[in-house]
């Protein structure tokens, strides 16, 4: 019986880890489709279609959720998606002026950044290995800032934001996320990103149904794929994987990224870059599995 229970739990672990290695891909193409459209279709048309959809997606698995949402919910809920979208949007509107193989390192320096912030807020001396890590990104920063055989410019500066504000949503979370339902916060979640998004498009762009329908395909399948069924895969599999296992298959990101840049965007990639990529990414293993 012991020994059952063991293949079963083993094979949940398995199904977790692909869910979440999928969960990664999938992310990595959501930023390669829309740094290939982001010319042809407004930024915020395209993430507005892209909640939108991943939104109907979720509420369609489990509509009751919806009458299970109290007013306590939304006063978490709403801010947390706010900061949500802040992320997002720095995210996509740098890939107007950089790389998408350079932004997905630089929005991953949140995995770093969260432990950081956490020892700034307490007070505390910085460990070791907050010091290996905070070293090696930088020289990585330098490094990957030529990964293209351009320097560092303001699109980078905008996936860097992109990652403290995703930085300020985790720490949110932990503080406040904990006395509402998963399921639940991730449907408030991804409405008000949506509003956001309507909003933004709206003022911002000039809300046209034109650059929708002209770019419907793209937004279809980073809607329902890159979103919609992200969101089920990562919250179904980090109740089993545990955060170290989950940290190091969503590095996988900016790795298809940067792999996916190239064959399909047919970016340059400079070996001094691919060395700015190693450094950030050695980093990152050391934030996750230190627990820095």
């Amino acid at each position: 019986m012991t020994e059952m229970n063991s293949s079963v739990l083993e094979a949940k672990r398995l199904k977790a880890y692909a869910e979440l290695l999928f969960v990664a891909f999938s992310w990595a193409l959501a930023t390669i489709i829309i740094k290939k459209h982001i010319g042809d279709i407004p930024s915020y048309h395209l993430l507005m279609g892209r909640f939108v959809i991943g939104t109907i997606f979720v509420f369609a698995l489990q509509p009751s959720n919806v009458v299970r949402i109290k007013k306590q919910d939304l006063k978490i809920g709403i801010p947390l998606g706010i900061l949500v979208f802040g992320s997002y949007a720095f995210g996509v509107i740098c890939l107007n002026y950089t790389s998408a193989s350079k932004s997905a390192f630089l929005v991953s320096l949140s995995v770093l950044f969260i432990p950081l912030a956490e020892t700034i807020r307490k007070k505390m001396l910085p460990s070791k290995w907050i010091v290996i890590s905070v070293v090696l990104s930088l020289a990585g920063m330098v490094l990957i800032s030529g990964i293209n055989g351009t320097g560092f410019n303001y699109g980078d500066a905008l996936a860097i934001a992109s990652s403290i504000v995703y930085t300020m949503y985790v720490l949110a979370l932990d503080r406040h996320g904990k006395n509402i339902e998963d399921t639940l916060l991730t449907l408030i979640q991804l409405i008000v990103v949506s509003v956001c998004c309507i909003i933004a498009a709206v003022f911002v762009e000039g809300f046209s149904l034109e650059y929708i329908k002209n770019g419907l395909i793209p937004i279809i399948i980073i809607g329902v794929l890159c979103t919609g069924m992200t969101t089920l895969f990562q919250t179904r599999a980090q109740k089993v994987a545990s955060p170290e296992s989950a940290g190091i298959l969503f590095l996988g990101e900016p790795l298809f990224t940067l792999i996916m840049s190239y064959f399909i965007l047919k970016e340059t990639i400079l070996f001094k870059g691919l060395i700015g990529a190693g450094l950030i990414l050695s980093s990152l293993v050391i934030a996750v599995l230190k627990k820095v």
